[in-house]
């Protein structure tokens, strides 16, 4: 129904609990959600923190313009579309690190009796496979997800050493076609059901 309705106002922030995070990935080919609720398949692992500025889901598209004889611009063509979701891992861990670098190129220890828990980070012209991903928001009873079947995260950014300040690791997601002529999927669910 059109009109005025607050309750379509989304504040959406991170759908977490203290054993699921927000953003979870899986291997290509997962089952996917196709709503902005439901559970997510078992083959997703979850992920922790990310920075207080949250996902920035971004579109840039581009067009052939179509002319006629009399060099009328008669229609346009799409030439281009590109997808990507920018993030800041502020929990620097397993999840994040092979993320963005690949497996291959992140080590992790459990901790012992002359360390604690360890990872070590490998840096260099590497990419990542291509994951699932899933974003999962709330705001009260109101639900966002954003479902990427097709998508590679990279480190993306500058990555500071100070103190006083949390170690964020930027990254991007490169979002790429599923087959369907789709690289991105946005639900929204505002929570009104019915009795």
């Amino acid at each position: 129904m059109a009109g005025v309705n607050s309750h379509q106002v989304y504040l959406p922030g991170p759908d977490q609990s203290a054993t699921t995070g927000a953003i979870a990935r899986g291997p290509l080919g997962t089952a996917l959600p196709t709503d902005a609720r439901s559970a997510l398949d078992p083959a997703f692992v979850s992920g922790g923190y990310v920075s207080e500025n949250g996902v920035t889901l971004s579109t840039s598209r581009s067009t052939t313009p179509i002319k006629d004889w009399a060099l009328s611009t008669v229609r346009k063509a799409v030439a281009d579309f590109d997808g990507t979701i920018g993030l800041e891992f502020l929990q620097v861990d397993q999840f994040a690190a092979e993320a963005m670098l690949g497996a291959a190129n992140v080590e992790a220890a459990a901790a012992t009796r002359e360390a604690g828990n360890t990872i070590a980070l490998k840096l260099g012209p590497t990419t990542t496979d291509p994951e699932a991903w899933v974003f999962s928001m709330k705001d009260g009873e109101r639900r966002v997800r954003i479902v990427v079947p097709n998508g590679n995260a990279e480190l993306s950014g500058d990555v500071t050493f100070v103190p006083g300040a949390a170690n964020i690791w930027p990254a991007t997601l490169n979002c790429y076609d599923d087959g369907t002529g789709h690289s991105i999927y946005v639900y929204y669910d505002d929570g009104q059901v019915t009795a």
